[in-house]
């Protein structure tokens, strides 16, 4: 048994709307929990009802299958949360839910079966926009083994787009073995399905903001790492990082292979130590916004907030279109690790509350009242700018 209670993933917000789904299918529940009025269930073979299609998805056939299903909606609905804000997140749930609700009511071959309820196709499909969105962050999981009269039980991190994947695929083919039959393995599948038709459009219409990380980018950064010259393999990028540049080979793609190599070694230290000698030696090396996010996220997974700060300052300064979420998360770590609140106060300055979204302008806001409390508190502060490194 494989159980996700968290991730790894930056929350900008309290996950409003996610506990509020939570809330409400809870209440649902206990209303009526012997499910005596059918009208608000999918029913199967009956015709088309579309108000059933969004009813359904708050209702759950017993206690396992409520728990079951808010453990998984507190996991990815969070993640989802952050990106698209309380309203988008609801929105894109009801979506998702009954998208799959109208093809299984339209589509599915009934069977034996009568009526349909659950929220889990509408968390597949937050578990297909976390894949998409959010693929190298990691799940905080419990996984419970038992065997040779004893239970074993064990605490990985799994990377989202493999547990996604995992998850997804299975049901997939659970739904394919079956055809159209209804079944929870179908319900899952179309749930997925609409969320990857979501996931995709949303970053197309660029109305989410995954700051370089989500699937499609990563990709299309493999393809052209891929197509520079002198790439080795990425399973030898670590020992062809150390060895001398080839000749001719240009400097700049030995740099960002050298860097990569540390960062996929998770070999903090040598990182930011290799990156701080090519940017003193050659001020004008910009490594992609990509790679460089995820040596501010090995930073602030050590603590070594300083370096993390510099870092993300010479981002913001140098980035073509640099990210809101990296200005609240620089203005964080300054008044809440460094105190540091008169830093931090000019760097929000620089990020008016109107340019935000309500979510983001909410964090804008609550960081502003925290280092206008340490100044009151007389936090001692040298007043000079974030040196940039």
């Amino acid at each position: 048994m494989i159980i996700p209670w968290g991730t790894d993933a930056p929350l900008y917000h309290r996950p409003i709307a996610t506990i509020g789904v939570m809330v409400g299918c809870v209440l649902a529940f206990a209303a009526d929990p012997g499910h005596e009025h059918t009208e608000y269930l999918l029913a199967l073979g009956d015709g088309v009802h579309p108000i059933q299609w969004v009813t359904n998805i708050f209702l759950h056939g017993n206690v396992v299958h409520l728990l079951g299903n808010l453990l998984f909606l507190w996991t990815f609905g969070i993640v989802v949360e952050g990106k698209l804000g309380a309203f988008g997140f609801l929105a894109a749930f009801v979506a998702m839910g009954a998208f799959q609700s109208g093809l299984m009511q339209t589509f599915a071959d009934p069977g034996g079966a009568r009526y349909a309820m659950g929220a889990s196709g509408a968390i597949y499909g937050l578990m297909a926009l976390c894949m998409i969105w959010a693929p190298r962050n990691v799940l905080y999981c419990l996984v419970i083994l038992s065997g040779f009269m004893r239970l074993l039980v064990f605490q990985p991190e799994i990377p989202i787009l493999w547990f996604s994947a995992f998850y997804i695929g299975w049901e997939v083919m659970l739904a394919s073995l079956w055809k159209l039959s209804a079944s929870s393995a179908l319900a899952h599948a179309t749930g997925a399905l609409g969320g990857v038709i979501l996931g995709l459009s949303l970053l197309k219409l660029n109305l989410v903001d995954c700051e370089g990380w989500d699937l499609i980018s990563r990709m299309r950064l493999g393809r052209a790492e891929k197509k520079r010259p002198g790439r080795p393999p990425e399973k030898r990028a670590r020992k062809k990082a150390k060895k001398p540049r080839r000749s001719g080979e240009d400097p700049d793609v030995v740099a960002l292979r050298t860097l990569r190599g540390h960062l996929d070694a998770e070999e903090t230290e040598a990182a930011i130590g290799f990156y701080r000698d090519v940017r003193r030696k050659r001020p004008s090396w910009r490594p992609p916004d990509p790679e460089r996010l995820e040596l501010v996220k090995a930073l602030l997974a050590a603590g070594w907030w300083e370096d993390a700060a510099g870092v993300m300052r010479a981002y913001l300064d140098e980035s073509r279109l640099p990210s809101p979420r990296i200005h609240l998360r620089l203005a964080d770590v300054l008044i809440r690790r460094l105190d540091r609140p008169v830093a931090g106060l000019r760097t929000l300055e620089s990020l008016p509350a109107s340019d935000l979204p309500a979510d983001l302008a909410a964090v804008r806001r609550k960081l502003e009242a925290m280092a206008r409390r340490l100044q009151e508190d007389g936090a001692l502060e040298l007043d000079e700018p974030v040196r940039a490194i």
